[in-house]
């Protein structure tokens, strides 16, 4: 019987570029000695059997996606007897500044307010995906602005090995092996 950790990594991903990097730390995860189940919110059936869980979400109009806030209020009884990471994409960190780090730490404040019971040991804070062909006409056009007034171009502004150091600090409180 192995006593490895049993961890879930579970996430909401507009357009994938989220899914990507929930992917990728479990893959970071398992390499430190981690049993890794990758999921999407929807796809939880029984958070229960997990040591550790890993909550992810795109920022999207300042905010976590619907399905992953419900997730954590849902199941915040269970979330506040495990240890708990959360991270978020968001194109605001595309650019490193005083101003986006600022409002990166805004994001990551309001994450402390969806359960007064879970206190995640880290929350990992990491720049998103600009791909404006993913997009329905719509969005384009409010992408398109965004990324005039910011001056931001189309681009995979994710920083992996920033993404890998996380993932091993949390592996490492999460007692990996």
């Amino acid at each position: 019987m192995s006593n490895r950790k049993n961890i879930l990594i579970t996430y909401a991903s507009g357009y994938g570029s989220t899914a990507e990097v929930a992917n990728n730390i479990g893959k970071y995860l398992s390499e430190e000695g981690l049993l890794v189940t990758v999921l999407s919110a929807a796809d939880i059936e029984n958070p229960n059997q997990y040591d550790a869980i890993i909550v992810g979400s795109p920022i999207q109009y300042d905010r976590w996606m619907p399905e992953v806030r419900s997730f954590v209020i849902d199941n915040q009884e269970h979330l506040s007897k495990v240890p708990v990471a959360y991270f978020f994409c968001c194109l605001t960190l595309a650019i490193r500044t005083d101003g986006t780090e600022k409002k990166a730490r805004q994001y990551a404040d309001k994450l402390y307010d969806l359960s007064q019971l879970v206190k995640p040991i880290s929350i990992g804070r990491f720049a998103g995906v600009l791909d404006l062909k993913k997009m329905s006409f719509p969005m384009r056009v409010v992408f398109k602005i965004f990324s005039m007034i910011v001056g931001i171009k189309e681009d995979d502004y994710r920083d992996w090995s920033e993404i890998r150091q996380w993932s091993k600090d949390v592996a490492t409180k999460f007692g990996s092996t």
